[in-house]
């Protein structure tokens, strides 16, 4: 017989082929080098980041060197700097042979403080940022995906613009991999497989880790592609066509422009962004699973996804409603856009010069808390977990009457324990204990009332934009050092989820109380005697 010519391989699975060696490379090279004799979860996980950060640096600072920037020697620098530290702290480091759950979120915390002074490093060294708490307070936007700042995107260079944009779209490629494969195996805010509907069939697209992970990625990679072309095609200049793209599938919001996406003044860009940001804030795995079946009856038949577009139309017919006159296809544009903006936490402006109706900005808000749905890049709470509560509302005011009748809460074809319950109901009230106090900083640090709590919502969902007389994006500006830090915070807090901070600041306050738990009983041992 003769043998068949070999078959070259389609442009996806290249794609697919790659990003699987790279995620082996990256974790085969991390643990060669982690040899060393201190056990730490943490020191791997820092070290890990830096060295992963580095080729960023690297990137950006050749693409500033073509582009005639000045920016490129700091990066180069500041590179080689991050690459270094990081390998010293790998080298010192070795994966430990027990890892209690407590030091996981201690980890997962630690790459993002780790992936944070990276980024604060590089606006210090580019001198982009004047001050510390302005670096802080970028880099955390940076890495969280939040289009909050307090400089004129017009200053950046070429590389520092590449950096912001790419440092959004890599940190929501590793949201994607902490969501999907460290965080519901935790349990964090009941994204496990008791309650996560679209995380669990993200264990179903492969065997191993490792392919679910590199599929994924090699549909957030195509996307990213797709909507670059879109951009150029609807007439956005290429490089911006590039940045954007990653802005937008990243649900970051940056922009090359004040005026975010309406400076360039085409209806055809804004739908382009709309829908970007639509498909940033729906499920990836969903998402997957749809394309590579051909079964786009998918999306209709899941539930998260139904509740999802319901919430967008809802919200866009209430702002027509609500609007003076009858609707024109600006208005409508308008409408579709900053709804689309607010769910998925993306941030963006429009170049409408429609005025918001004041119900209009509640039910934005309301979707800026809501977000986009689980396992997207989206932040906020997300739709399952509101779904839930709905649920759970429902099932207690049924007992309240039918008081000896056993209901289990159902969300589409899955059952929600009540472990699962418990644990939603406590992520929501953990992010309103720490919202209170933070809008009382902003309001003590420049804001208003209004400014102070709407922004607050904004950057613990993750968005950036907020209301009040700093509206859209001038709250950063009217704060000083303090209010930076807490937003930054905040910031954080709202991307890694606020379970792991809490259990991370416990731990690192746990040989403490041990101290003094052998104080007071030594104490007491010597007043009995």
């Amino acid at each position: 017989m003769t043998p068949r010519p070999p078959v070259r391989a389609a442009a996806p699975a290249l794609v697919q082929r790659l990003t699987i060696k790279i995620f082996t490379g990256s974790g085969s090279l991390i643990q060669r080098l982690s040899k060393g004799k201190i056990e730490s979860a943490i020191g791997v996980t820092v070290g890990a980041v830096w060295v992963l950060c580095a080729p960023l640096f690297f990137i950006c600072a050749i693409a500033d060197f073509i582009d005639g920037g000045s920016d490129y020697l700091p990066l180069l620098i500041a590179g080689i700097a991050v690459e270094g530290a990081g390998l010293m702290v790998v080298r010192l480091s070795n994966f430990p042979s027990t890892l209690p759950v407590a030091r996981l979120f201690a980890a997962v915390v630690s790459g993002a403080l780790a992936a944070l002074f990276a980024v604060t490093v590089a606006h210090l060294a580019t001198g982009v940022a004047a001050t510390l708490d302005v670096a802080v307070v970028e880099a955390a936007a940076t890495i969280t995906g939040t289009n909050a700042t307090t400089i004129e995107p017009e200053s950046f260079s070429l590389g520092m613009m590449l950096f912001r944009a790419l440092g959004q779209w890599l940190a929501a490629a590793a949201i994607i991999v902490v969501l999907v494969r460290v965080l519901p195996h935790l349990g964090v805010g009941g994204l496990d497989a008791d309650g996560g509907v679209a995380t669990r069939s993200a264990r179903r697209l492969a065997p191993r880790s490792g392919s679910t992970m590199a599929r994924l990625m090699t549909l957030y990679i195509g996307l990213t592609g797709l909507f670059a072309i879109a951009y150029f095609a609807a007439g956005m200049p290429l490089t911006d066509s590039v940045i954007h793209s990653f802005t937008t599938l990243s649900s970051g919001g940056f922009s090359t422009r004040s005026g975010s996406i309406g400076s360039f003044e085409s209806g055809a860009v804004e739908w382009v962004a709309i829908i970007g940001m639509l498909v940033a804030g729906t499920s990836l795995p969903l998402m997957f699973r749809a394309l590579r079946r051909g079964d786009l009856h998918r999306f209709v038949r899941s539930i998260e996804f139904r509740a999802y577009l319901g919430l967008v139309t809802v919200v866009v017919i209430s702002i027509l409603a609500w609007s003076d006159g009858w609707p024109t296809l600006t208005s409508v544009r308008y409408a579709i856009f900053v709804t689309a903006s607010a769910i998925s936490t993306t941030g963006y402006l429009s170049g409408s010069s429609q005025i918001l109706p004041f119900g209009g900005e509640a039910l934005l808000l309301v979707l800026m808390l809501i977000g986009g749905m689980s396992a997207s890049v989206a932040g906020g709470f997300k739709v399952m977990r509101f779904m839930v509560l709905g649920q759970y509302i429902g099932r207690e005011l049924r007992l309240s009457i039918h008081r000896s009748a056993v209901e289990k809460i159902h969300l589409g074809r899955s059952s929600i324990g009540e472990t699962a319950l418990a644990r939603i109901i406590g992520e929501l009230f953990l992010a309103t204990m720490i919202i209170v106090p933070t809008v009382l900083i902003f309001a003590s640090d420049g804001l208003g009332v209004e400014g102070a709590f709407t922004f607050a919502i904004s950057s613990i969902s993750n968005v950036g934009i907020a209301f009040g007389a700093a509206w859209p994006l001038g709250h950063l500006n009217s704060m000083g050092a303090i209010g930076h830090l807490t937003a930054a915070l905040l910031m954080v807090v709202g991307r890694v989820s606020i379970t792991p901070v809490l259990v991370a600041l416990g731990g690192i306050g746990e040989p403490m109380q041990r101290s003094l738990r052998r104080w007071r009983l030594t104490r007491h041992e010597g007043t009995v005697r």
